[in-house]
């Protein structure tokens, strides 16, 4: 099984590709720390890092490094509805518009697959990260405004 995972901060970090199951010490080795590395200080002091519940992100050592980095910034399982696909930047923008461009040209192998995902998140520039987070912002605000309920016609 092959899976590709996405970070950024208003811009793209990269893919990574596993042909394993990842497991929370190939999390925080491979993914969570080098991330977390690369910011620079004004990232850190202002970022809101939004990951899922998966079993490798919410690992004790994953989430005491966030909670250490990121203090109260950490969107997860804890303060974020579960599978609300209505407000993750990945399920409601990056998934569909990457598959969209990656089904394209129909890669035949899974080093093609590789190759059309790592250029699509290079593609991703600055002004379609500031459009999908404004529309994210008012997207959340609609959330909040109907008490955690639907809000998708109000929009």
């Amino acid at each position: 099984m092959m899976r590709s995972l996405v970070f950024g901060l208003k811009c793209h970090v990269g893919a990574f590709f596993f042909s394993a199951t990842l497991n929370s010490q190939q999390y925080y080795d491979n993914i969570l720390y080098p991330f977390i590395v690369q910011l620079k200080e004004d990232e850190i002091g202002k970022a809101y890092l939004q990951q899922d519940d998966a079993t490798t992100h919410t690992a004790h050592m994953s989430t005491a490094l966030l909670d250490y980095v990121f203090v109260d910034r950490v969107i997860s399982k804890t303060i974020w509805p579960p599978r609300s696909l209505d407000l993750s930047l990945p399920d409601l923008f990056l998934w569909g518009a990457m598959k969209n461009s990656v089904y394209l040209n129909t890669p035949h192998t899974i080093d093609d697959w590789k190759m059309a995902i790592k250029e699509y998140i290079q593609n991703v520039d600055h002004a379609m990260l500031n459009t999908v987070f404004k529309n994210t912002v008012r997207r959340v605000n609609k959330c909040l405004e109907t008490g955690g309920g639907h809000f998708e016609h109000y929009l």
